[in-house]
């Protein structure tokens, strides 16, 4: 079994189900992977985009598509290294401390290698430090 690496495509007609026929092709890898029974990894720059998409282009509210995008990482298949920051990072996001999804990326992995935010953004300096 080979791992996937899941497009931002393939993520938003799973998420959505608004392609019928693309939704029912891949629903059963999504399941898979839910399960544990097949890999995957998620890359950060898919979630971020996945997740721009979903609030810009179909006007989902943020919270709602960062619990999507963040139920995705809690699937048992889903490998990626840096999965609990990615978590993490979602979580404070949904938070609502009113921080991109970037920064909480940003702010959550510089606390995890124990770096110095560089930021003239005062709300991520006041919640990163």
């Amino acid at each position: 079994m080979s791992i996937v690496f899941p497009d931002t495509n393939v993520v938003l007609r799973y998420l959505l189900n608004d392609n019928r026929a693309q939704f029912e092709k891949i629903l059963p890898l999504f399941e898979d992977i839910k399960k544990g029974r097949q890999k995957a990894i998620l890359l950060p720059e898919v979630l971020l985009e996945a997740f721009y998409v979903l609030t810009k282009v179909y006007d989902i509210p943020r919270y709602e598509a960062g619990e999507a995008l963040r139920d995705l990482l809690l699937y048992k298949g889903i490998l990626n290294k840096d999965r609990m920051v990615l978590i993490e990072a979602f979580e404070l996001f949904l938070k609502d401390k009113g921080l991109s999804l970037l920064d909480c990326f940003l702010c959550i992995k510089c606390k995890k290698m124990k770096g110095n935010l560089l930021t003239f953004d005062k709300r991520l300096k006041r919640e990163c430090s």
